[in-house]
């Protein structure tokens, strides 16, 4: 298994990044979606005290649906590389694809 930066610079894509750096998008994501919910719930706040709390409610609510379309999004793809993994195991185990090369020192 080559390291990340070697994975990064492997024009044959026989290595994935993907898998690697699932985790860091994820949480970039619900950084992003916290940032968006507290900018707008403070211009909410800016423009009068009836519209911060209605700010706080839509915020809320469209953070919830952004934390769970990120989450099942990350979860699609994870899924799609689970899969790729057994279906090339089934393929070795049939003889449709050659053994994996061993790891280099």
């Amino acid at each position: 298994m080559a390291g990340f930066p070697q994975k990064l610079f492997d024009f044959s894509f026989k290595e994935f990044v993907t898998p690697t750096v699932i985790k860091i998008l994820y949480a970039l994501a619900l950084v992003g979606i916290g940032i968006y919910c507290l900018v707008s719930i403070i211009t909410g706040f800016t423009a009068g005290f009836g519209y911060g709390l209605l700010a706080i409610v839509i915020a809320v609510i469209v953070s919830l649906i952004g934390i769970i379309v990120a989450r099942v999004y990350m979860e699609v793809i994870m899924v799609l590389f689970r899969i790729m993994g057994l279906l090339e195991g089934m393929a070795q185990a049939k003889g449709a694809l050659p053994p994996p090369a061993p790891p280099q020192p």
